[in-house]
């Protein structure tokens, strides 16, 4: 990550002070009493989740008033709007405002003293407290955030990011740009320990604060450029959601990465052969581009240099927008200026990008000598991270020779969302079958423009009779070449199974 010279900021000059371990755990129990939880935040708001809150600016049309504890924290915590002195002492327990005062949360105007404002935001999100410099100033006034602004944890691209990262047991975890630390601080509920690095010193400091607010102990936060920090170390978890912005120049370190959007992906790739554990696996969730002479899974293959034949990757893109639709998004939204919408159309013209690929993607480290592979698919209805791990697991048996026998006795069956659509064209004055087509919208969004002999085979599929039996039957039909072998039948139960038109009983599809 380059870094970038913040200047000094009206409102980005305190950052959150770690106390000592008594008055954080103070804090914690007087937000607890307030009933400061997402449950109960999202109660008295009306939404369903966290990631629906709006604040006040934003358009929300209740709670507007403080009459309750609660209201005075979200007033001060989440909106941002300044709430009496008089008021916080009356509502909250006794002591709590200047606690709050004494750990960076709150503050009093200097001009007008009786006002108390929020110095930070803080969600509650995923059972913690995760603080994250302010969305806007307090009296509403213009402010040009500096580039080391740190982003809150609640926003929907952030636990979209969150849920693509397992949780299970793992002994050495890795959260590379750690931002408010909410990777790294979630995996201490199953990871041994956890070390979290940022190339901004002020995410670190708002790290360190949420891990000390949270009372985590396995868990260390370092400043440093991507790996720098934890040089001599490996891990068997690795993740990162890095800054994918192309950017002609860093203006918020967060959001930008390099000139093409892919440095820092490019770079924590890199990385891996030298960082990741055998059997390891790394998880990231971006935005970045297919080309017309390279695909992005090309690309990491060759960003992971000689060692990738080590690697195993699963890509699922969550959309595949062209970039004549991302220009036009860009400009229709005023998200972006008129220089760097320029920027980058001009980009994506030189590099003849087809389609930006925004999504997951999971990369293995062989823990034993095996072929590498490469599986994608796209997202469709009821998608969830389980769904990688399996196809990850599928495609390890598919290409796994020790494992054919298997495969060829294996019970596939097909897919209840899987559909047949049949063109027909005129012959001879009539209609007439011309052309197959597979389609399934859950999990996977996918398409197979296939021959009569495919569909019959598929069709064939009922959860009794083996895949063995299959190749039989379709020999003894005329459905395929009587040469046929068991090894190339396999590959053809492959695409069939990961695109999601066919089950196999034995290694059942997760269900959501």
């Amino acid at each position: 990550m380059s870094g970038a010279e913040s200047a000094s900021y009206p409102w980005h000059e305190r950052v959150p002070q770690c106390g000592n371990a008594a008055d954080l755990a103070a804090m914690r129990g007087i937000l607890e009493q307030c009933g400061y939880t997402a449950e109960g935040i999202c109660q008295r708001l009306g939404i369903p989740e966290i990631k629906e809150y709006r604040n006040l600016r934003q358009g929300r049309g209740n709670v507007q008033s403080v009459e309750q504890p609660l209201d005075a924290l979200i007033h001060l915590l989440l909106d941002g709007e300044y709430v009496e002195r008089g008021i916080l002492e009356s509502l909250l327990p006794p002591g709590a405002p200047r606690l709050m005062e004494a750990l960076g949360l709150a503050a009093f105007d200097a001009a007008q003293p009786e006002r108390c404002y929020g110095a930070v935001t803080l969600f509650p999100v995923r059972g913690m407290l995760l603080a994250s410099d302010r969305g806007s100033t307090p009296d509403n006034q213009p402010y040009a955030f500096p580039a080391d602004v740190v982003y809150p944890a609640a926003t929907l691209n952030t636990l979209e990011f969150m849920a693509t990262l397992p949780e299970t047991p793992c002994e050495a975890f890795l959260d590379l740009g750690t931002g408010t630390g909410i990777a790294a601080l979630d995996a201490s509920r199953y990871a041994r320990h956890a070390w979290a690095t940022d190339i901004a010193a002020r995410s670190v400091e708002f790290a360190e604060f949420n891990r000390r607010l949270n009372g985590i102990e396995n868990v260390t936060v370092l400043e440093g450029d991507l790996y720098q920090p934890v040089e001599g170390l490996t891990f068997d978890r690795i993740v990162t959601h890095p800054p994918y912005v192309p950017a002609r120049r860093t203006r918020f370190i967060y959001r930008d990465g390099g000139e093409d959007g892919e440095e820092i992906l490019r770079r924590a790739i890199e990385g891996l052969p030298r960082m990741l554990r055998p059997g390891g696996r790394f998880y990231t969730v971006f935005t970045a581009a297919d080309c017309e002479d390279e695909t992005l899974e090309d690309r990491i293959r060759r960003w992971l240099g000689a060692d990738a034949p080590q690697f195993d990757l699963v890509l699922a893109a969550h959309r595949l927008v062209p970039p004549r639709d991302a220009l036009a998004n860009l400009l229709g939204y005023g998200s972006v200026a008129l220089d760097d919408w320029r920027y980058d159309r001009e980009l994506w013209e030189r590099r003849k990008v087809t389609f930006l690929f925004h999504g997951s993607v999971l990369i293995r480290r062989h823990a034993a000598p095996l072929p590498a592979f490469t599986a994608r698919v796209l997202k469709g209805e009821g998608f969830g991270r389980e769904h990688t791990e399996w196809l990850l697991d599928w495609e390890t048996a598919v290409h796994d020779p020790a494992a054919r026998e298997t495969l060829l006795n294996s019970r596939p069956a097909l897919s209840p969302h899987c559909e047949l659509a049949v063109f027909h064209a005129v012959r001879d004055g009539r209609f007439a079958p011309q052309g197959f087509s597979l389609r399934s919208k859950r999990p996977f969004e996918s398409e197979c423009i296939c021959q009569q002999w495919l569909v019959q085979i598929v069709s064939a599929c009922d959860g009794r009779s083996t895949w063995r039996e299959h190749l039989e039957k379709a020999k003894q039909a005329g459905w395929i070449d009587p040469a046929t072998t068991p090894e190339e039948f396999v590959q053809l139960l492959d695409p069939m199974v990961a695109n999601g038109f066919l089950r196999i009983v034995e290694k059942p599809l997760p269900e959501s």
